[in-house]
Parts: C-alpha cells; structure tokens; sequence
C-alpha cells in the first residue's frame, strides 16, 4: 500500500474513534449532571477485540454472557451463567453521581433463571429468555419487562406466535416493535433466525428468514432498531465452534447472505450474543473458551466497528442484454451500494476488463458500442475509508 494512503487511512480512523469516543460520552452523559470520562475506566477500543471492564463485568472464573446498554447509554444489564447449573442470572448498573455504580444482581429478576436481556430502542421494555422449567434451565421462553413511571414493573411471558413449546433463546426489538429471536421449533433440532411483526397489539405469525437460516444453528441475533442489519451467531461447520456474522438489508427488503466478522472477531472460541451500541460504533459480543468439552471462561468483549461494517449491495443492476455494433448507456443506481459507517464510498470497475466499454463515475454511467458477442461478466467494486470492499458481478450478453 502507498506510504501516504496508508497515512491517510490511518488518520480517517484515529478521526473517527475519537468521534465516537466524543460522541459516546455526549450519549452518556445526556443528563445535565453527568459528565463521564470513561467506561469502567477502560479505553475505547480500535478494530480488535479487548475484554470489556476486566474484574468489574467481565471476571475471570465468572461466565459473563450477553450484554446490552440502554439507547441513552446511562444503564446497563448483563448475563452470567451458573457453572453448576447453567442457570442465569442478569445484573444491572446505571450512570449516577458521575461514575457507574457497581454492578449488582437485577432486582426484578431475582429469583428468576434469565438470560440474554436487550432494551428496547425506545429504552422502555426489555426483552430477555427465562427458563421455562426449575430442572431444565436449558428450556427457555421470551418475556418482556415494561417501565412504569420510570420503574421496572413486572414481567410477561411473550406467548405464541414468539414463545413456543420449543426453545426460544435470544430476541431483539425494532423501533416499530417487531421481534426478531432464534427458535429450535422446527422439530430438527437446530435454531433459526424467525420475525414477528407487531399488528394493532398483536403478534403476527412468525416467519423464518430463509436467507439467513441454515442447516446449522443460528442461536442468537441483534436486530438494529431501524433494520438495516442484523449480527447473528452461526456454527460454521459441524466441528467449529459458532462465529459471528453480519447481514444487510437491500432495497427490496431482502437480507443479504450473511458474511463472516473478521479474524480478529471470530477465533477459534466461541464468539455469540452480539450487540452494537446506539450510535453503531461499538460491537459487543461473548467469547467462551471451552476446555476438552466444559466451559472454562466467558467474558464480553468489545471492538470498533470500523471492521465490522463493510459495503453491501443494496440495490443492484440486473444481467444486461445488449446489440453488437450499437451505442449503449447504462446508469447505475446512486444506491448500488451502502455502508452503515460510510457514506463516501469508491466505486470502481476492474480495468480492462471490456474494451469497449466506458465508466463515468461523475454522472455514475456505462456507456460504449460492443464489437463482439458474447456472454461477459462485469466485476464493480466499493470500498470504503477503511479498506473494506465489496465486489458485485454482472452478466452481461452481446447478441448480434
């Protein structure tokens, strides 16, 4: 890579972790009388992965599991698992008097066996799973917690079309109140990613996303609350352990084929129960450590975005027919591609590929005269400021 590329690169992406770091704790410190100056005390992280809040939620020897911020970022509730039992137990901790205080067992859960909370986008409900049964901890439901005059009220059980007799274990709300959650109900014994909307009060019936399911478990999700994307655990294959994947909504509401997070996300430990942060500069995630076949260490860990989010095709040119020895143009959609990160992106056609054919990128046209037939294949990429890039490929045939 050039000298003064990489200098530039380097320097878009100091800009942007001092952004978030300022705008984070502008989200943090939105009451008047707070104003933070750090997470636990820790920094904020670049595009690797670094435990979060080390011996204060995240212990060693304690199986921390699962964790979400509320969207002002002023509370939090994390999981963690009984070693003896598999039980769960949530904690809370919330912003006051300048500092975060101490986390401490989530009081309307108590005596609860719960798993796996996400606040609502509004920061009024959380949803979590709650063991169905006092012997199978294993067996859970989906069940929500609304606030009442600024108090936690008491928890409902999410009946069908969401809960089921099977095991529902993870779920996430939209801003209009759609839940998307990983279910094993389809009698294989394998989870799925499913969705139910919200109509007039009710749930409608729950549909499997069939893009993004497959004959391995998906066995959690974060749905992003405008749903742009969602970040799911996947078994990578039948003797791996799960790894973290990301999706993309198109402009026909479709969801993308999930890619793989980078290496640097996704180890040879288990890498489960995402979260991103309001303001989608941080990723969260539980990595577990399992040792000859028992669970020896789970900790949440943290990391920039800036590796996680990566163009997509949203809304893409269809295979092209054209005329031997006749003039063409094409305009390629403003939106072909989008990034959640970067609105800038560098589109480029792979040289050479087509002598005959020309790309403005100013007016975002294809234009030439084919002098042969035939079937062709055209390769356009994005890429964004970090380097990240995304190709698409279009057929294109040349009749006489």
């Amino acid at each position: 890579m050039p000298v003064q590329a990489e200098y530039y690169r380097k320097l878009h992406f100091m800009i942007k972790n001092y952004l978030s770091f300022v705008l984070f704790l502008a989200l943090m410190s939105c009451k008047q009388s707070a104003q933070v100056t750090d997470v636990f005390g820790q920094h904020f992280p670049d595009s690797i992965p670094v435990v979060f809040a080390p011996d204060i939620i995240s212990k060693e020897g304690r199986l921390e599991h699962g964790i979400s911020f509320s969207p002002d970022n002023q509370q939090l509730i994390f999981g963690v698992l009984n070693e003896d039992d598999f039980s769960g137990t949530l904690f809370h901790s919330e912003w006051a008097d300048n500092n975060w205080v101490d986390p401490l067992v989530f009081e309307p859960l108590i005596d609860k066996s719960a798993f796996l909370p996400y606040f609502s986008p509004d920061g009024n409900s959380l949803l979590f799973a709650q063991s169905s049964s006092k012997t199978d901890f294993y067996l859970t439901d989906i069940w929500v917690m609304d606030k009442e005059n600024d108090q936690w009220g008491i928890s409902t059980k999410i009946e069908a079309p969401i809960s089921s007799l099977a095991r529902e274990s993870s779920a996430s709300f939209t801003s209009d109140g759609t839940i998307y959650f990983s279910s094993n109900r389809d009698g294989n014994g394998l989870a799925d990613i499913y969705f139910s909307r919200l109509d007039n009060g009710k749930y409608l019936t729950a549909e499997r996303i069939d893009s993004v399911s497959t004959e391995r478990d998906e066995e959690s999700v974060f749905i992003s609350p405008d749903e742009r994307y969602m970040v799911l655990s996947r078994y990578v294959a039948n003797d791996n352990p799960p790894d973290l994947f990301i999706s993309y909504r198109d402009s026909n509401g479709n969801w993308t084929k999930p890619r793989s997070l980078d290496a640097s996300i996704n180890t040879g430990d288990w890498e489960r129960r995402p979260f991103v942060s309001s303001d989608h500069n941080f990723l969260f995630f539980t990595r577990l450590e399992i040792d000859e076949f028992n669970l020896s260490e789970s900790d949440i860990y943290w990391v920039n975005t800036s590796k996680v989010f990566k163009p997509f095709i949203y809304n893409p040119l269809s295979p092209k027919t054209l005329q031997v020895d006749e003039q063409f143009e094409i305009q390629i959609p403003a939106d072909y591609f989008k990034d959640i990160d970067d609105k800038e992106l560098a589109l480029r056609i792979r040289p050479h590929q087509l002598d005959w054919l020309e790309f403005d990128r100013e007016r975002m046209k294809l234009s030439g005269t084919p002098t042969q037939p035939g079937d062709f294949e055209l390769i356009i990429s994005a890429e964004d400021d970090f380097l990240n890039r995304t190709e698409d490929r279009i057929k294109i045939t040349v009749q006489n």
